[in-house]
């Protein structure tokens, strides 16, 4: 193995070691203390009482199926033209594989590629395909196959949003029918982390181009489910792909997918949600936004339903849009960031599952810094910076907000607090798919936001002048440029100084409210088997089963 290559993979175990090393907190341990609240009964939520834990749902045909409810409405199911958005990809995850799989302990599994090479001079990675693997429209997964996907990713016409997932790549060549060689233009250090979501996986492009607009309401992939319907009810159907007879072995069970049909269903209301889990409506409750925290108490102490969570590597934020006055000036960002009181907002809206957010970048990273400027609940001190800025009699102020029961909450505890330093909030809330065209728009002076990634590398993605989250509008060349250098240092130490310049440049130029870091979560049926959650909140239905 040469320098390069071990230099690639030490990044990924210390990137790896980085997030096992540090426990944001307990997630059993903030269910305990959640104990004293009275079980949450089917006919507290609404629902019919006297149901009990489901056994194995079959539909006429005798197929077994599982239904899944989520909080969110998916933007696209088109890897390369979705916004990136978490809702988008716990959905795709199923339908896509990827080339290689890149799990927490930091190791490289394969996936469509069986192997790899690295080239020594680190402009290029030659990666082995998985032979006989067909599209689930029958067409043939290949080397051409995986050059045309790489092609249209790039492609200005389509002007992906997930682009930037592939870093400084070219081209992608291909030497015979299953080798392919992606050549960048500079060593990529976090090459690993974008190819392993499902936004770089390899689509049919047959069925791309035939589709055209209509490809994200009808994708294919290779997956071990296949699309069937995207009804008007937001119900996405999948079904068993028979001919995925392989596993990767990032799977914990190497297995081929057991449930023949998956209907994801979205409810939007948090009460209507859980209540259809207990009525034993739906089997699952998984996904962005689909388990409210403040719930998890209760939840867990209903007869039937299991409850998993771990701590979540992402941050929940708000950006300052710093095109719109007085957010242009420093100290208005920073006096908003004291006028709001984060512990409160963790114990009173959240009931205790999570800790106030002291970084753009989550804590569960090895690069966090720990050391940076804090801005501690006072709004005496917020008044006086207001003050300064000549905002003492305060003024009014959009928030753009994400459509759910808690982030509503959040929102009009924020607007409590900034009320008392004469900041007067306007709440507009949308499904996460509309609030992204919205933020880009530049029109709102804040917008709520989170991330779960597994790559510091996530600062370039939402703070970098041009990404596809770059809502701040901040004009810092400097700051662009540390991101920019950060994506393609190899060397540890040099890359974490970067990291902790642009993390020092965010907290002391207050780029965006910092508000909380949480739990993921899912809730089930007992009857659910193999559910677990990965290291960025994702559900894997190939490994998932439903007892007799």
């Amino acid at each position: 193995m040469h320098k390069f290559e071990k230099e690639v993979y030490e990044y990924t175990r210390q990137w790896a070691q980085s997030l096992n090393r540090r426990q944001l907190f307990k997630g059993a341990g903030a269910l305990g203390a959640a104990a004293g609240v009275a079980a949450m009964s089917p006919a507290a939520l609404g629902a019919a009482p006297g149901t009990s834990s489901a056994s194995l749902r079959r539909n006429q045909d005798g197929a077994s199926v599982i239904k899944i409810a989520r909080g969110q409405v998916s933007d696209t199911l088109d890897p390369q033209k979705t916004s990136g958005l978490l809702v988008a990809h716990e959905v795709m995850w199923q339908i896509y594989d990827s080339l290689i799989y890149l799990h927490e302990d930091g190791t490289v599994y394969p996936g469509l590629a069986t192997e790899w090479e690295i080239a020594e001079d680190g402009l290029s990675v030659t990666y082995h395909l998985r032979p006989d693997v067909l599209f689930h429209d029958g067409t043939p997964f290949n080397a051409q196959a995986v050059a045309d996907t790489v092609a249209r990713h790039l492609d200005p016409a389509i002007a992906s949003p997930t682009s930037s997932y592939l870093g400084p790549l070219a081209e992608v060549q291909v030497v015979d029918d299953l080798t392919v060689t992606y050549i960048y233009s500079e060593p990529f250090a976090p090459m690993f982390v974008g190819l392993g979501y499902s936004y770089c996986a390899p689509i049919s492009i047959a069925a791309a181009t035939e589709l055209g607009d209509d490809f994200g309401r009808n994708p294919v992939g290779t997956g071990p489910y296949k699309f069937v319907e995207w009804t008007a009810d937001d119900t996405i159907v999948l079904e068993k792909n028979p001919e995925h007879t392989w596993s990767t072995p990032f799977y914990e069970t190497q297995k081929e997918p057991s449930i023949d049909r998956v209907e994801f269903v979205v409810i939007p209301e948090d009460a209507t949600r859980l209540a259809a889990l207990v009525a034993g409506e739906v089997d699952v409750v998984a996904g962005t936004d689909a388990v409210p925290t403040d719930k998890l108490g209760s939840l867990s102490e209903e007869p039937g339903i299991e409850i998993y969570t771990r701590p979540a590597v992402g941050v929940y934020y708000a950006y300052f849009n710093q095109a719109i006055e007085p957010l242009n000036d420093v100290r208005v960002r920073q006096a908003i960031q004291h006028a709001v009181d984060l512990e409160a907002i963790v114990a009173l809206v959240l009931d205790g599952h999570g800790v106030p957010a002291t970084s753009a970048l989550a804590s569960a990273f090895g690069a966090y810094k720990d050391d940076l400027p804090q801005y501690p609940y006072d709004p005496e001190r917020a008044k006086e910076l207001l003050a300064e800025a000549g905002y003492a009699d305060g003024f009014e102020l959009t928030y753009l907000n994400i459509a759910s029961p808690v982030y509503q909450r959040v929102a009009e505890v924020l607007q409590e607090f900034l009320a008392e330093v004469n900041i007067e909030l306007a709440v507009e809330s949308y499904p996460v798919s509309e609030l992204t065209p919205k933020a880009a728009s530049g029109e709102y002076g804040m917008t709520f936001f989170y991330y779960t990634y597994s790559d510091p590398d996530i600062l370039h993605l939402i703070l970098r002048t041009g990404s596809p989250f770059g809502w701040c509008n901040h004009n810092d060349d400097e700051f662009d440029g540390w991101l920019d250098q950060q994506r393609v240092t190899i060397d540890p130490d040099a890359r974490l100084e970067l990291l902790h310049n642009a993390q020092q440049r965010v907290n002391e130029q207050a780029y965006v409210l910092m508000l909380w870091e949480g739990v993921y979560a899912a809730a089930m049926k007992e009857s659910v088997e193999g559910l677990a959650i990965d290291l960025v909140g994702f559900i894997h239905l190939q490994e998932m089963s439903l007892a007799e």
